[in-house]
């Protein structure tokens, strides 16, 4: 369990974090403080994994209190803010949230929020070092991986496309599985990759860095209006969706916009599919990999209905057996395989050998 320290002045914004926190299954209610001169204390005290708190329990103290907090804590801290007042500190143990309207939650919004929430702690504990990640997921063994089945051949009456795109879909667990998915394309990959992972501020450039070192695969931030290129992979920054527009040179180029969360998530994995399917159709393969929720299950099934390959993780190689089971059962996964797998698959799919 991971143990949550709440700290606000705000009695209907404890109770509430509390009422969502009982709700999840990998969190644990910690204990509560009302002040800024609680928090060290309780904290020696209780050791909690993560504190949460709101950017105003800083204020009240003093206006430099969230810089020297942000600068100086060694525990993975959520500050929430207002709309339109996060001061974009940096810190690698600190992310910021905007504040959900928690006093009109209702009990399925709750509900709701809990698993956001706890999918929000599980991948920041992991994400604050990448360097720490292993080159596997948690749950599997390098023996496992050389033992593994060999890949079935694709079926004869595949349809031919013209394939322009990778669309990757991935949440908890994403850094480790991810690199071993990259290991597995290696260089000169005959299509551009794109790839939304649930991931706060702060931590998307270090994600991109750790990857593209490790893997040797040229891996970046996605850029707005800018053509991709084949071969390299492309991450939606966070807090911004990753969609598409068609180009007047009959290709495409991507486009980042801050248009709603969609079910909490800014960037989605639903909202990349869905304008896949409106710029590639059938021309593309869109893969969700080891993640918490159902985020990309809706539109993975639309592109498979349009033509489209689609390919989800097996529960074995998931680190949280979440976001590539509601797609399969969905009914929107072409194929179910083992994350070491799917490169292989893809290069499958191109018709040529892995370089």
């Amino acid at each position: 369990m991971i143990h949550i320290l709440v700290a606000d002045s705000s009695a209907i914004f404890r109770s509430t974090l509390k009422e969502i926190i009982l709700k999840t299954k990998k969190l644990d209610w910690a204990g509560e403080v009302i002040s800024y001169n609680e928090l060290k204390p309780a904290s020696e005290k209780l050791k909690p994994d993560v504190i949460i708190a709101t950017q105003t329990f800083f204020d009240a103290d003093r206006i430099s209190t969230l810089s020297d907090y942000c600068s100086t804590t060694e525990i993975p801290t959520i500050i929430f803010h207002e709309k339109g007042d996060e001061r974009h500190l940096s810190s690698k143990n600190v992310i910021f949230r905007e504040l959900p309207d928690f006093m009109n939650f209702s009990s399925e919004k709750i509900t709701e929020y809990s698993h956001r929430l706890e999918q929000c702690i599980l991948d920041m504990k992991c994400n604050v070092l990448f360097e720490n990640h292993p080159s596997l997921p948690v749950n599997i063994g390098l023996e496992e991986v050389s033992s593994a089945p060999a890949l079935k051949p694709l079926p004869k009456d595949l349809p031919v496309h013209n394939y322009k795109a990778v669309l990757v879909g991935v949440s908890t667990g994403g850094p480790g599985a991810l690199l071993e998915f990259l290991k597995g394309i290696g260089r000169n990959f005959p299509l551009p990759i794109f790839i939304t992972q649930h991931i706060d501020s702060f931590f998307d450039k270090n994600l991109i860095d750790w990857l593209a070192s490790e893997s040797k695969v040229p891996v970046e931030l996605a850029r707005n209006n800018a053509k991709p290129v084949e071969g390299h992979v492309y991450f939606a920054p966070s807090d911004e969706h990753l969609t598409f527009a068609l180009s007047l040179d009959d290709g495409f180029r991507m486009v980042l916009n801050h248009d709603a969360p969609v079910n909490f998530l800014r960037p989605a994995v639903d909202k990349m599919f869905e304008s896949a399917a409106k710029v590639l159709g059938k021309n593309c393969i869109a893969v969700v990999l080891t993640g918490m929720g159902a985020d990309g299950a809706k539109e993975c099934l639309h592109l498979k209905n349009l033509g489209a390959y689609t390919i989800t993780q097996d529960e074995a190689t998931s680190v949280i057996y979440g976001m590539p089971k509601a797609a399969y059962e969905n009914g929107g996964s072409c194929e179910v395989l083992p994350l070491q797998q799917i490169s292989e698959r893809l290069w499958n799919l191109m018709g040529v050998e892995r370089s």
